[in-house]
């Protein structure tokens, strides 16, 4: 609980006044994690990604489109009880419509488990990625990922994303609705459907999140994940800093955590 109000505090200091614009290129953030369960866990999160085109706002300040249609690359630490690792991600486009994607789970075993692949861009709505996954602890597979944007209006928009392996044995099918309720009022709905293999047995999960912006600088949200209550509070100091805060009642014990978000 330190580590939040320390973080918190932070974020405080760092959100002074800047100038307001609606497009950024460069998004970072810090989550700490703490999970009261039977065996505690703590758990910090640092990451960075940078856009090389700016990112056009929504309409509020933490939603920047469904489709990322621009080369981009990111870096991520991780560190709780159990584990401490770097991680590399990047997406570039040798053309309007071709892009790779790349990933390293770990840069410190970087031969260990990595991805790489190739995907297409369809006006700007539908974007399709075939990747292979290779790690030394499990079996490789190939994943195949569509990702769909129907533009409702200068704001609106529906999203689906189906993610699958090849034999179908692990999918995911998420969806977005972003809505422009009046004046600085906005509504997001995101829902998704997981299924899980881990070969001798296997689950599956339902994840469902619905936050109201009241206005520019004040988000509610409420949802279910995994059956679990969750609440989630965010506060925008302005359009460069803003603070999330979330709740999860989890079955095998409760679970906090505050993001602190810095995007230029």
């Amino acid at each position: 609980m330190k580590k939040l109000l320390t973080l918190a505090a932070l974020a405080v200091v760092t959100a002074t006044s800047v100038h307001a614009t609606e497009t950024k290129q460069w998004f970072n953030s810090a989550t700490y994690t703490d999970q009261d369960r039977t065996f505690d866990n703590d758990a910090l999160m640092l990451s960075s990604r940078y856009f090389f085109a700016p990112q056009q706002s929504s309409g509020v300040w933490d939603d920047y489109g469904y489709l990322d249609t621009d080369s981009n690359v990111g870096l991520s630490y991780y560190n709780d009880e159990y584990m401490n690792r770097f991680s590399f991600a990047g997406e570039g486009y040798f053309s309007k419509e071709v892009f790779v994607v790349g990933q390293v789970s770990d840069l410190g075993e970087i031969d260990d488990h990595y991805t790489y692949g190739v995907g297409y861009l369809y006006n700007d709505k539908l974007k399709l990625s075939v990747r292979r996954n290779e790690s030394d602890l499990g079996a490789d597979s190939t994943w195949l990922k569509a990702e769909y944007n129907h533009q409702l209006n200068d704001t609106d928009y529906l999203g689906v994303t189906i993610d699958t392996d090849d034999e179908m044995d692990n999918y995911t099918v998420s969806g977005r609705y972003f809505m422009h309720l009046d004046a600085e009022r906005y509504i997001s709905v995101d829902v998704s459907h997981h299924e899980i293999d881990l070969g001798s047995s296997d689950f599956s999960y339902n994840n469902a999140l619905v936050n109201f912006y009241f206005n520019r600088n004040i988000a509610v949200g409420v949802g279910s994940y995994d059956s679990d209550l969750a609440l989630q509070g965010k506060y925008f100091f302005n359009d460069s800093y803003y603070l999330t805060a979330e709740y999860v009642d989890r079955d095998a014990g409760e679970e906090t955590s505050l993001k602190f978000v810095a995007q230029f």
